[in-house]
């Protein structure tokens, strides 16, 4: 039968006692939380980089007439 203990062929023992610092996880869930609004917003704000081009353009060829 083959050995599933992976730590007898890496060596590399777990530290599972310790958990990661309480600044870390606020840190993890916040910017997940951060990144799904703010993905949420652009993709239902109506905002287009193709929009603000030919906003960009039109001022553009405004001023140089």
């Amino acid at each position: 039968m083959k050995d599933t203990n992976l730590e007898s062929f890496d060596g590399i023992k777990e530290n599972r006692e310790n958990p990661p610092p309480a600044y870390f996880n606020i840190l993890f869930y916040g910017l997940i939380f951060w990144g799904l609004l703010f993905s949420a917003y652009f993709l239902f704000s109506g905002w287009t980089s193709h929009g603000e081009f030919q906003e960009e353009m039109q001022e553009h060829q405004a001023s140089h007439k």
